[in-house]
């Protein structure tokens, strides 16, 4: 197959995915920007007092034993994975489509690894606090109350952008969870007083990966086009 003939065919899904876009947006009563943009608002600022009531009825900021460096070190790697992942989960700008599916893997991939990376070399930065024991029981509370944390964006996030996805919302829906997971990985440093490294891979990252696998799982049949009755 030649490039000609690759690049043929990625065009014509391409337009193919635009006019499934146009058909939907034709045949689908919309509400006005503004109305829609206060919606949006609402929703966005409902959830962002429900997950910031939540993680206060989790118990709130803990320090603990960590110094204020080791916290403020795994706090910024989290809060600038979860920009990141907040931009590309947005959609692309000038794009219907949204961003590619190899763009949207690569970075949820790559945010989990960053954020794993991070916990260990916080571990061997601060050797004295990375070894302490935490019980399995201990990893199994706190992850569940990370998940319980990411669930709430998550699910502000989908639908906010429910039905808009022609191409992979399969893809995007993992993408919002990976970003719904940085965020509960940054509360789950400002919450968790353990300084374990292997607490914080299995309480704090694994859980992120299970967001997004939630998500992509859920934004396949929330974020996807439907059928035009």
């Amino acid at each position: 197959m030649t490039s000609d003939d690759t690049a043929g065919r990625s065009s014509s899904v391409d337009a193919g995915a635009r006019a499934r876009v146009l058909e939907a947006i034709a045949g689908t009563p919309s509400p006005a920007r503004a109305v829609y943009t206060r919606r949006a608002a609402w929703l966005a600022g409902v959830g962002a007092l429900a997950t910031c009531g939540l993680f206060l009825g989790m118990g709130g900021p803990t320090q603990g034993a960590r110094p204020f460096e080791m916290v403020a070190f795994l706090l910024g790697f989290a809060l600038v994975a979860s920009a990141a992942m907040t931009r590309l989960s947005s959609g692309q700008p000038g794009s219907m489509l949204g961003r590619p599916r190899v763009v949207l893997v690569s970075a949820l991939a790559l945010t989990a690894l960053l954020l794993a990376m991070a916990i260990w070399g916080a571990s061997m930065a601060w050797p004295d606090l990375g070894g302490e024991h935490v019980s399995r029981a201990t990893d199994l509370a706190c992850g569940l109350m990370s998940v319980i944390q990411g669930s709430l964006p998550l699910v502000v996030w989908l639908l906010l952008k429910r039905g808009t996805d022609p191409v992979h919302p399969t893809v995007t829906g993992a993408a919002l969870g990976m970003t719904a997971g940085a965020y509960t990985v940054a509360l789950a440093t400002l919450r968790c007083a353990h300084a374990a490294a292997l607490h914080g891979m299995l309480a704090h990252v694994l859980p992120a990966l299970l967001l997004s696998m939630i998500g992509g799982v859920l934004g396949r049949f929330v974020l996807r086009l439907q059928p035009l009755r």
